[in-house]
């Protein structure tokens, strides 16, 4: 309130408005004086108060806050930080709801390679903010055409009002739609419900750029249910006898160490004695040749003989020949029988002490000459 006597000055001075920002509407503050200003020190008072109030009004108007963040969000997007810039700009959105932010929105999540919700924001856009700039309108149209052919659109015809539509379990509003419900391309699970009725489902497949229309009938008279016939269910009969349970296969009891090393031993044993025998049969070849030999002159009897008494040299150097390998081949088998008769002896211990260790009885027989070997055997 001015004073009465500001009020009745017939003539206005000076006019004073102060520039709070953009998006704020300050009070215009009109300052009148008379040729006699019966208070001189209230302009400066005024003017003061004034500037002190208009800090504090701005801060705390949601409006200047929006303002600041869509011009923050604005800069976000041109330097490429598309994720931020959304952020901003659903932050301002959230303090002044306006749908003109929807056109920030497009821009953002088409940066983003969010096709779908780019286009979705550029529909709200123009759906709700008709009093939008004709510029700003024009692009939003040219963006969704750009963009359209990139994903699929689901139109829902029902034939009730107020049906909830959901795809893949996201709400997407209430039938009837203004328009087609934006999908990325692909399978989708569509679900239209309203109580009391039982909900519409159906899988829903859409290619880019296609459009799929639905059918969903909600008010279908559902046909009364079937009376099932009544069916005297007979006795339970006894369950079957359960099979025997098949008795547990005994495991083995593990080898002992002395009976691995007795396995050993006997396979070296049987290695020993072949090689006796194998040395046996060379030197029995090489006897064979010595006595069917012919020695030639000055050997008087024309054949080997083993006593040097009778023909000197054994009869000449082939004659001495074999009979030094037969000789050598004889003491090689005696040198495999001995060693293989050893081993398959200390093999056939260890088996009965470590068979006596697992608690098993063993009797041995024992070992009986053959021919140039010797044949050993256990019973158990």
């Amino acid at each position: 309130m001015f004073p009465p006597q500001l009020a009745a000055c017939p003539r206005v001075v000076r006019t004073l408005t102060v520039d709070a920002g953009p998006g704020y509407k300050p009070p215009v503050i009109v300052i009148t004086r008379a040729n006699r200003a019966p208070w001189p020190w209230l302009y400066p008072l005024l003017i003061a108060a004034f500037l002190l109030a208009t800090p504090l009004a701005r801060a705390d108007d949601p409006r200047v806050l929006a303002r600041g963040k869509l011009v923050e969000g604005s800069e976000k997007l041109k330097q490429g930080e598309y994720t931020q810039a959304l952020t901003l700009f659903k932050e301002a959105y959230d303090l002044v709801p306006s749908p003109k932010i929807f056109y920030d929105f497009g821009l953002a999540y088409s940066n983003l390679g969010r096709t779908t919700e780019a286009v979705e924001a550029f529909e709200r856009f123009l759906d709700e903010a008709s009093d939008a700039n004709p510029e700003t309108r024009a692009n939003a149209e040219r963006h969704k055409s750009e963009l359209l052919p990139q994903i699929g659109s689901v139109v829902i015809e029902c034939d009730v009002e107020g049906a909830e539509i959901s795809i893949d379990g996201r709400p997407k509003g209430v039938t009837p739609r203004k328009n087609p419900v934006r999908v990325d391309p692909g399978p989708h699970s569509l679900v239209v419900e309203k109580t009391p009725t039982a909900p519409f489902t159906q899988r829903v497949v859409v290619g880019p750029g296609q459009r799929v229309t639905v059918d969903v009938h909600l008010n279908a008279p559902s046909p009364p249910p079937t009376p099932l016939p009544t069916v005297m269910a007979p006795p339970p009969s006894p369950p079957p006898p359960l099979p025997p349970a098949p008795s547990p296969i005994p495991e083995a009891p593990p080898m002992a160490l002395k009976t691995k090393l007795a396995i050993g031993l006997g396979a070296a044993g049987i290695l020993g004695l072949a090689f006796g025998t194998y040395e046996q049969l060379a030197a029995s070849s090489k006897y064979d040749q010595f006595n069917g030999a012919t020695a030639p002159a000055p050997n008087p009897t024309g054949k080997c003989d083993a006593d040097a008494r009778v023909i000197p040299s054994k009869g000449g150097p082939q004659c001495a020949s074999l009979l030094t390998d037969g000789d050598a081949a004889s003491f090689r088998a005696k040198i495999g029988f001995a060693v293989g008769g050893a081993l398959a002896a200390s093999s056939v211990v260890l088996y009965v002490l470590g068979r006596r260790e697992q608690h098993e009885s063993v009797s041995f027989i024992g070992c009986t000459p053959s021919g140039s070997g010797a044949i050993c055997a256990a019973h158990f």
